[in-house]
């Protein structure tokens, strides 16, 4: 409980404007555009034991409130469109403060990875990364990556998002690796590939687990899936998804598999879960599905990254989902 002021009546005006402020740390971590300056900032900010309680109570409350929406529980329609910001708030307080600790606990170690990394985009931002030995990298949206080049070789961690690696024929061999894979290049010889990692499914997602999928654009790449694992050669036109849906080596459309670097997004028979996914790296806020039945769904089309909302709604319209929004930035779909 607050110190009284001089008057002996409780500070709720300092209450309200602390809980604020962990509000908006709460969101400013979840956007997508947090920075290592920030990540420092709110260390500072939580070493006063009552600005670090509020910022565990609105993590916890954050969290409770995405398995609140997007439960396995389904919701009418009308459910959806009765709850208020503040009937969801008290649905989500309701569960207790318990798992609030270990929730804020969780959300800076988790990010700190990427929010530390040497080369990190945010939400909507695409940048190119020039580094020595002729080597181009370019990070997509909400993208993390960390990276070590010298003599004795180039080694590379994909943290969040995806990139798109250009070697030259010159140098060391390059190895990248995110989750459980990694990759190597051939030394002397030119190669061009892209790697994707998403978070896991399951718990192994909430405590920082990554799946990847990585393709071969040119050249040849070899790929260990996991440490001890057989690897596999892949070449031009060549992907391999690494994870509990792994598949084997597979086709691709190289001209469409980064699409992003031209300004679109290209999905074919692709599922909503993974469309929704590539959406929020693009757009301000989150998109939520709401229901399994939803997030299986099929998507295929060409959008503009430049026109999220847009997109959403077309694929809205296209499936014949049912919309609602909390605030300017949270929107559920079912």
């Amino acid at each position: 409980m607050s110190a009284p002021d001089p008057q002996n009546r409780p500070s709720a005006d300092r209450d309200r404007r602390v809980a604020q402020e962990a509000h908006a740390w709460v969101v400013r971590l979840t956007s997508g555009a947090a920075t290592r300056e920030d990540a420092e900032a709110l260390a500072a900010w939580r070493s006063d034991p009552e600005q670090d309680a509020a910022f565990r109570a609105a993590a916890g409350l954050w969290k409770q409130a995405g398995h609140a929406l997007a439960g396995s529980a389904p919701a009418s329609r009308g459910d959806l469109q009765a709850m208020t910001r503040r009937r969801m708030l008290r649905r989500v307080a309701a569960g207790g403060i318990a798992s609030a600790s270990l929730a804020a606990s969780a959300t800076l170690a988790l990010r700190w990875p990427v929010l530390n990394a040497a080369y990190r985009t945010g939400t909507g931002e695409i940048r190119t990364v020039a580094l020595s030995g002729g080597i181009r990298i370019e990070l997509d949206a909400e993208t993390a990556l960390d990276a070590r080049l010298d003599d004795e070789g180039h080694d590379m961690v994909l943290h969040a998002g995806s990139v798109a690696v250009t070697v030259p024929a010159s140098g060391a061999a390059l190895t990248l690796g995110a989750g459980q894979g990694r990759l190597v290049t051939e030394p002397g010889r030119p190669a061009e590939f892209i790697v994707r990692c998403r978070p896991s499914e399951g718990l192994s997602g909430w405590v920082g687990g990554l799946d990847a999928d990585m393709a071969c654009l040119s050249g040849a790449i070899t790929v260990v899936p996991a440490a001890g694992a057989q690897p596999t050669r892949l070449t031009a036109g060549e992907e391999i998804r690494i994870g509990p849906d792994a598949r084997g080596v597979h086709p691709i459309d190289v001209a469409h598999a980064a699409a992003w670097r031209r300004g679109l997004l290209v999905f074919r028979d692709t599922p909503l879960s993974e469309v929704v996914d590539d959406l929020n790296r693009y757009r301000p806020g989150r998109i939520v599905l709401a229901s399994s039945a939803a997030a299986a769904r099929r998507v295929t089309g060409i959008f503009h990254l430049a026109r999220p909302e847009e997109a959403l709604r077309s694929i809205r319209t296209a499936l014949a989902l049912s919309e609602v929004r909390l605030g300017d930035r949270l929107v559920v779909l079912r």
